[in-house]
């Protein structure tokens, strides 16, 4: 498991993205850091599911262009081979 400083340095932890722009969030619990499973955007000054539009209800810590989550995601599949 990567450690938290690691974790965060994927994701923009000081300011919010432009609103509507679809992104995934990091969140934070007692259990440690997750991602949400769903698109997220921020909207009127809080977090929002993208397609339900309902605010989400976490403890978030940084977000990161959805673009950027596919580019990770691809690079650790091309590592395990």
């Amino acid at each position: 498991m990567p450690s938290l400083n690691k974790r965060l340095a994927e994701f923009n932890t000081k300011m919010p993205p432009p609103a509507e722009m679809p992104v995934e969030l990091l969140c934070r619990d007692k259990n440690g850091t997750y991602t949400i499973p769903y698109t997220c955007c921020w909207f009127d000054e809080e977090w929002r599911n993208f397609e339900t539009d309902e605010t989400v209800m976490a403890s978030i810590v940084g977000w990161r262009p959805i673009e950027e989550r596919r580019k990770f995601r691809s690079l650790k599949k091309w590592r395990r081979h």
